[in-house]
């Protein structure tokens, strides 16, 4: 995904959003090694987590979320504690979802830059 020209979200501008684009958050996204990335966060490397009962989470919503889609701004998180209903949960717990989106902005400007993500999403998270 090197070449940017996304901005807006009509067909003409972005074209068809790719159904499953390649997280740049989350490295193992196959079945079998995927994990929740908010339960990896706090466990450190050691302990192995379970495989299954994940969602995928975008972690820009609203009017960003095809993007966030398009620019792999995504990670699997487990339906117990992170999805939408537990208290970790960034549908619920707004410093969870605050802490995402600034995740999502650092892994972004790592690869593009902090001026074509202000570009691309207008808001600041750091």
């Amino acid at each position: 995904m090197d070449s940017i020209e996304v901005i807006g979200m009509d067909s003409e501008v972005i074209g068809k959003v790719d159904k499953m684009s390649k997280s740049i958050i989350q490295e193992h996204t196959d079945p079998a090694s995927r994990e929740c990335f908010l339960c990896r966060e706090a466990a450190g490397p050691i302990p192995e987590l379970k495989h299954t009962g994940l969602h995928k989470h975008h972690f820009l919503h609203g009017p960003d979320r095809k993007k966030a889609e398009h620019f792999g701004l995504w990670a699997y998180v487990c339906s117990e504690r992170h999805h939408e209903y537990g208290p970790e949960a960034p549908h619920v717990n707004k410093a969870v979802d605050l802490h995402l989106q600034q995740v999502a902005q650092t892994e972004f400007e790592k690869r593009y830059s902090h001026e074509e993500w202000m570009k691309q999403f207008g808001r600041n998270y750091l």
